[in-house]
């Protein structure tokens, strides 16, 4: 262990790091409308003061942007590194064995328990930790630092568009809202509603899913008279074989037990084949390429709006594939079921050269801590790297660290979400290393 790690191992900034981590994670900070003064919600609202508080005990310069983003800057260079990660978080949901919004320290284990701990509340206070290594040992760098942090990446990074009507983004930055090494690409993303039509009568609720980015873990349906709830397994849209679609299942067990009126049966075998299918064949935009892959599809959301039938769908397409396309094949293929598609957003993603200076600076990082040869890969997630000039994502997930509580649990999105502890090291030492290496960048 170096210096580097040193510091953030001694027992005080340990003991502050755990205390500011406890803060933030107390916090359920889900972007909700918008109340007052605050875009999204309270509760953000919340997240935004307290991150601030914290910056400001530290050292640095803070800004409030209308609370639908925040900065903690270091430094007075008009040249800015970025670092861009999050305070909101997606629902608890269920399946929890810890209190989801509190921080939970299990050393036998080494993990950070809490929603937020790694996606992204966790990962943000560790770059601000990095950015305290240089303040407390004032280290001058050729450009200030801004951590900027946002209130809405899990619905749609609104947040970020107003950032940057408000403030100049920094020249080149990074988010630790992924995994190590260096993501150099990010699929792009499309979020749709497909009316299905009007249900029978019989059917009187139906339900699946908190938000369009997850496979649902959980539905239910009421119907003639009776209930049905079905448990499967949620897992972030960008990785569905990892859940079990509980619109799959309920739809399943509607089907097998005949208590569906007849004019509802084409609609649930439709919702049992979109669940069951990960790839968009069902949607008819099967699709892979070189760089990133398959498409994948998620059905998530489902609804009865108006006595209509409304399934949500996520789709993540590799970049070879442009939004209209996908969007076009998408509409024929439902229109000849008879469905219509009454709602769709989203974005293309991005692809960088693995071969920039920037993106060497920060694999050099990660393979001096890793002690490994590190290649830059491509996701299926979104990440504000999407919205931002001259960004990508960077750690702090890495594989090695799954599984710690269990299969099927504990990464982002999941129940019993956890940051490693070892891993919110090594992340402290591979961003603060990238920092130092990225100052040839600026010169």
């Amino acid at each position: 262990m170096n210096d580097i790690e040193r510091y953030f191992e001694s027992p005080v900034i340990r003991a502050e790091f755990e205390s500011d981590l406890s803060a933030l994670l107390s916090v359920p900070s889900v972007a909700g409308k918008a109340e007052g003064e605050y875009p999204y919600g309270r509760e953000c609202a919340r997240a935004v003061d307290t991150a601030l508080a914290i910056a400001k005990r530290l050292g640095f310069r803070t800004e409030n942007h209308e609370y639908r983003c925040a900065s903690a800057v270091l430094g007075e260079s008009e040249r800015e590194l970025g670092i861009v990660a999050h305070l909101d978080v997606v629902p608890a949901g269920g399946g929890w064995h810890y209190e989801p919004y509190a921080l939970t320290v299990d050393r036998e284990k080494g993990v950070y328990i809490g929603r937020g701990s790694l996606d992204d509340k966790g990962p943000l206070l560790v770059a601000m930790y990095a950015m305290r290594y240089f303040a407390d040992n004032n280290i001058k760098l050729p450009f200030s630092i801004r951590l900027i942090m946002g209130s809405d990446e899990e619905v749609g990074s609104s947040d970020m568009r107003y950032f940057k009507k408000v403030c100049t983004p920094p020249e080149f930055s990074f988010t630790p809202d992924a995994d190590f090494p260096v993501c150099i690409g990010e699929k792009g993303i499309m979020h749709l509603a497909v009316d299905l039509g009007e249900a029978d009568k019989s059917l009187t609720a139906l339900s699946a899913g908190t938000v369009v980015n997850a496979v649902p873990g959980e539905a239910r349906a009421e119907i003639g008279g009776g209930r049905i709830d079905v448990a499967g397994r949620t897992a972030h849209a960008s990785a569905p074989h990892k859940g079990i679609n509980a619109v799959a299942l309920l739809a399943d067990t509607l089907l097998r037990t005949g208590v569906l009126a007849e004019s509802d049966v084409p609609k649930f075998r439709f919702l049992k084949e979109a669940g069951e299918d990960i790839r968009g064949r069902v949607l008819g935009t099967e699709y892979s390429d070189e760089h990133f892959g398959p498409l994948t599809s998620v059905a998530s959301v489902l609804s009865l709006k108006d006595g209509h039938i409304v399934q949500c769908f996520d789709i993540r397409f590799p970049m070879s594939r442009d939004f209209e396309r996908v969007r076009s094949d998408i509409e024929k293929a439902v229109s000849a079921r008879g469905y219509t598609v009454i709602s769709c957003g989203g974005s293309n993603g991005y692809y960088s050269s693995a071969d920039s200076k920037e993106i060497r600076a920060l694999t050099s990082a990660c393979e001096e801590v890793f002690g490994r040869e590190c290649k830059p890969f491509t996701i299926g997630g979104g990440t504000y790297a999407r919205e931002l000039p001259n960004t990508v994502a960077f750690g702090p997930d890495t594989e090695e660290y799954h599984g710690i509580l269990g299969v099927g649990t504990g990464g982002c999105h999941d129940s019993d979400e956890y940051l490693a502890i070892e891993l919110a090291r090594k992340s402290f030492g591979i961003y603060v290393r990238s920092i130092l290496n990225l100052k040839d960048c600026f010169r």
